[in-house]
């Protein structure tokens, strides 16, 4: 994000509150990091309960550093995350047996993941270093380890997987979102869904040496649903959440050169949970292009009120979003946002334009609904015409393919999925909409509703932010 961007975020949280009576913007407070910034949080009025005060406050994450914001940016805590000794060919230094014949040397952390869970009293923290291992710092003080983990005693039961979890590159994308479960007994509490880029054997991440070592497809999945419940340390950051091999989403490895997927952000709307990526594998070959997606999964970061979670193969659907006027096409999306009035709007770039050419669409959640059913009734039902189809390229879509089965599938299994086919789905035609905004340079999103009128703000790659 770097300073710039974090100045444009603060800039947002000021402008939206006075929008009215602002004429011009003013730098009311500053907030300076030695390193460059990849993470901005904002946590507004924290628990009593819990010990914690009511005030907002700003966590910034940094290059080897978190930093912790109260009232005019005033730091109130800070923590040190790197640099490490690493490399991208040794396991985690955390892990019971981790020697390793390759050198390690000192290596800047990148701190991808800063994600608040509330009802825990938590911030978790995960960055590139030690093949994306993550920290879990308190909320009120992030100076203070909430959790020691790995736990200290029975550390035969830490494996990899369980603390690679961010990509282990600076230019690798890792997204993710708090999820509430309804808690208690055997239930969820709170979960962690991260979606990270493959860094693996094949990928311009990986090191260029004679190693065929690849500790990123033997470890971790491209989409995943954690275990974020401190009361079960031995299971904590795991996919085992009954059970376990549901709550992943692994490309084959045959499949990964045309599956090369960068993320852009994940959010909830609604009962729902999305994510918003872009698949790169025809990007710069000739005449192609990236494809933008926006995959929605039956999960909630709301809590007992939301939908139920299921299954993260089985609710798993995905189409593409493409942003177009009648002489150009804008295939790359860069930032998206959730509106008021039931919209998403998407900001879009043409890579091949040397000029920078971005656009902004607005696309309908009613329609993404609408569509969403529409393929899972012709996937069961219909004759779907190849409309639909299960994405043969992850290992767990590997069984039927949509064929007309006669079934009729109640509401509830047409937005979620249905046992009768639990693999992940694909629409094949995109939803597509036309520019509303057109200019050079434009990076990011962000939409407020105030007195009745609909505000975007566009931040662009000079610094400024359009209103």
């Amino acid at each position: 994000m770097g300073l710039v961007g974090l100045a444009l975020g603060l800039l947002i949280g000021l402008l939206v509150g006075v929008l009215p009576t602002v004429l011009a913007m003013k730098l009311e407070d500053t907030f300076r990091s030695s390193t460059p910034t990849n993470n901005l949080l904002v946590v507004g009025g924290l628990q009593r309960g819990r010990g914690l005060e009511p005030e907002p406050r700003v966590y910034v994450g940094a290059v080897n550093a978190v930093y912790q914001l109260g009232p005019g940016l005033r730091l109130q805590s800070q923590v040190k995350t790197g640099p490490v000794n690493d490399s991208a060919l040794c396991h985690a230094s955390q892990l019971p047996q981790n020697n390793c014949e390759h050198p390690r040397r000192l290596t800047d952390n990148y701190n991808k993941l800063l994600e608040a869970d509330r009802a825990q009293g938590l911030l978790v923290i995960c960055g590139s270093v030690h093949q994306g291992f993550c920290q879990l710092r308190a909320l009120v003080n992030i100076s203070r380890l909430a959790v020691q983990f790995p736990p200290a005693a029975g550390t035969d039961l830490v494996f990899p997987s369980m603390l690679y979890v961010a990509a282990n590159h600076p230019q690798a994308s890792t997204v993710g979102l708090v999820l509430r479960g309804p808690g208690g007994g055997s239930e969820p509490g709170s979960r962690l869904l991260v979606a990270a880029t493959y860094t693996g054997l094949g990928t311009r991440y990986f090191p260029t040496n004679s190693s065929r070592e690849d500790l990123r497809f033997e470890n971790t999945p491209e989409i995943a649903i954690r275990a974020l419940d401190t009361g079960r340390l031995s299971r904590l950051f795991t996919y085992d959440i009954n059970p376990s091999e549901d709550n992943v989403f692994k490309i084959k490895f045959e499949a990964k050169a045309r599956n090369r997927l960068s993320f852009v952000r994940a959010f909830g709307h609604g009962a729902y949970t999305y994510l918003a990526l872009n698949n790169d594998a025809n990007s710069g070959s000739k005449g192609g292009r990236p494809r933008s997606l926006l995959a929605r999964i039956c999960a909630s970061a709301r809590g007992p009120r939301g939908t139920e979670s299921r299954k993260l193969t089985e609710s798993y659907i995905q189409l593409g979003l493409q942003c177009s006027s009648d002489l150009r096409l804008y295939s790359r999306l860069l930032s998206v946002w959730a509106g008021p009035a039931q919209s998403l709007y998407g900001l879009f770039e043409r890579p091949e334009s040397r000029s920078g050419d971005t656009a902004l669409c607005l696309f309908s959640f009613p329609d993404i609904e609408r569509r969403i059913r529409e393929a899972r009734r012709k996937c069961f039902e219909e004759d779907h015409s190849q409309e639909v189809m299960v994405l043969d390229s992850v290992i767990q879509g590997s069984g039927p393919a949509c064929v007309r089965r006669n079934i009729t599938l109640q509401n509830e299994q047409l937005d979620c999925g249905a046992a009768h086919l639990q693999h992940p789905l694909s629409i094949t035609k995109p939803l597509t909409a036309r520019p509303i905004y057109t200019d050079r340079g434009l990076t990011s999103v962000a939409v407020s509703s105030v007195n009745n009128h609909t505000v975007v703000f566009l931040g662009t790659a000079t610094g400024q932010l359009l209103k």
